[in-house]
């Protein structure tokens, strides 16, 4: 039903009148004045309602529109006027009113948007809104696996604070050229999945002014096709968004990053899995640390006081005082992060200064500086497993929000490793590793940890502790809790394989319908 318009005027700056031919039976009666907010690809529509009494206007207040901003809006919005009253709802016609007669209002509406009445197809009222902003690429080039974009911005007043986005992810200026000229550069290697040889991505750009975030359309000015020994990119303009199809020219190792020990990290070495490079590239390694020292705010490396120790074991102690990883995952983005977590079972962390530190004793405690350290704090959770399972969870969830964040393609598993108090003489017969580590407790601990990332993220885990892998005297680093026999790392990358391929069938929607009635099998 109808509610037939009179008239629209602008009372002030902010109000619009709208003038109604109200019914007897309706007059003065409450009702609902509704302000819904299209829909408009990815945002669903959004309603905003105010208590009236249907007299012989309404009002709709700008101030009011805010309700409808959400967490971004288009460049373009319409809203639709309607009023609800006696549980019938109402839309209010124009008839014969002529509404392109009216101009915009000097006012803008959430700081960004020209607004005006609008005439929908049904002759009903609606709101209009509209920024002058347009954004279209002028350049794009490739560089090894970085899209490059340069992109000519145009309205009444620039945005300072602009992203390109793909599918969501958002990279901010690079470089700007001059006022209304920017450059993005966007790794590739964040955009392609992994399991998909071509793809296709949206590209638009975001922009902030005045505490709004605008979406806008990236307008391709010539389509472009761009190649190189990785990608061919087709660009192209396209509605809502500009179209980009990657082509990736070859499969390349599958990515991995190990957060954890050498039970992780020796996975890929060639001493363990001589052919591990045909399947697999290590791009980076935080070694033996702990996830609260990870997460931690970065500390200063005192070179001249890490002394007394060999340039691997520098390494690993400087890694961890500048907490290098995070910024190296990002860059790197790899397929598959793998965690295990004897950095916190075996060693706990330091408090130091406003921050943490692992404590290293097999490393850090060698040095000068941990020698001149006064007022440390040692945790653990041999010695305070409640402070440490506070800071724990809440580190391992500042990672996992890390990860959602920065690396949305990345898949995380988790190493379920576990000490072991046995080991295999040279004469292959079973000795105890004399020792005086309590591997129960320390894999009580362990299972606690594991369980905590199990039950609260979506994760895949590998688990050999039902074939009960014991060390051996003839490990490369030694007998130790640990180091295991070798078939120990062959069967890790047999299951790592595993996840690799169910993923890559869940990828594709037939492979994955196959690959659930297998499991079923």
């Amino acid at each position: 039903m109808n509610l037939l318009v009179e008239n629209i005027k602008y009372r002030d700056i902010a109000i619009i009148e709208i003038a109604l031919n109200i019914p007897k039976e309706l007059k003065l009666k409450p009702a609902e004045l509704l302000l819904t907010r299209r829909a408009k690809h990815k945002n669903k529509s959004i309603t905003y309602s105010q208590q009236i009494s249907l007299d012989d206007s309404v009002i709709i207040n700008l101030n009011d529109l805010k309700h409808l901003k959400g967490n971004s809006v288009s460049v373009e919005e319409i809203i639709d006027v309607a009023i609800k009253a006696e549980e019938q709802l109402y839309e209010l016609s124009l008839a014969d009113f002529n509404v392109t007669k009216i101009k915009y209002m000097t006012e803008k509406v959430w700081g960004t948007h020209w607004i005006k009445p609008y005439s929908t197809n049904k002759k009903t009222v609606a709101i209009y809104t509209k920024t002058d902003f347009a954004a279209k690429v002028i350049e794009c080039s490739l560089e090894k696996s970085d899209l490059i974009l340069t992109v000519e911005m145009n309205a009444t007043i620039l945005p300072q604070d602009c992203y390109a986005t793909i599918n969501g992810k958002k990279y901010a200026i690079e470089s700007r050229l001059n006022l209304n000229t920017i450059v993005f550069r966007i790794p590739l290697q964040n955009s392609v999945h992994l399991y998909k040889t071509i793809s296709k991505e949206d590209v638009s750009m975001q922009y902030i002014m005045n505490d709004t975030v605008v979406s806008a359309h990236l307008h391709v000015g010539n389509p472009a096709q761009l190649n190189n020994e990785l990608y061919t990119i087709q660009l192209n303009s396209s509605e809502p968004y500009a179209a980009m199809w990657i082509e990736r020219k070859k499969n390349d190792a599958v990515k991995v990053a190990v957060l954890g020990s050498c039970v992780t990290r020796d996975n890929f070495n060639s001493k363990f899995n001589p052919d591990y490079k045909k399947s697999y590239e290590c791009v980076s390694l935080q070694n033996q640390s702990s996830i609260i020292s990870l997460m931690a705010p970065a500390l200063a490396f005192p070179q001249d006081k890490i002394d007394n120790l060999n340039d691997w074991d520098t390494w690993n102690v400087k890694t961890d005082f500048q907490k290098q990883f995070l910024k190296d995952l990002k860059k790197q983005q790899p397929d598959y992060l793998i965690i295990d977590l004897f950095g916190d079972i075996f060693f706990g962390c330091l408090r130091v200064a406003d921050s943490f530190l692992t404590n290293n004793y097999w490393k850090l405690a060698k040095t000068s500086y941990f020698k001149e350290l006064k007022n440390h704090d040692a945790i653990t959770l041999q010695n305070k497993q409640d402070e440490y399972m506070e800071l724990w969870k809440k580190a391992v969830n500042d990672l996992f929000a890390f990860l959602q964040a920065e690396l949305p393609n990345c898949k995380v598993v988790l190493h379920k490793a576990r000490f072991t108090d046995s080991y295999y003489d040279n004469e292959g017969q079973v000795k105890t590793i004399a020792s005086s580590v309590n591997v129960q407790t320390l894999n009580q601990y362990w299972d606690l940890l594991d369980g905590y990332i199990q039950e609260n993220y979506q994760i895949d885990a590998i688990d050999l502790t039902k074939e009960k892998y014991i060390s051996y005297e003839g490990h490369p680093w030694g007998v130790f809790h640990v180091h295991f026999e070798m078939n120990y790392y062959q069967q890790f990358l047999k299951q790592l394989h595993c996840i690799v391929v169910k993923h890559y069938l869940e990828a594709e929607h037939v492979f994955a319908t196959i690959y659930q009635e297998l499991e079923q099998a």
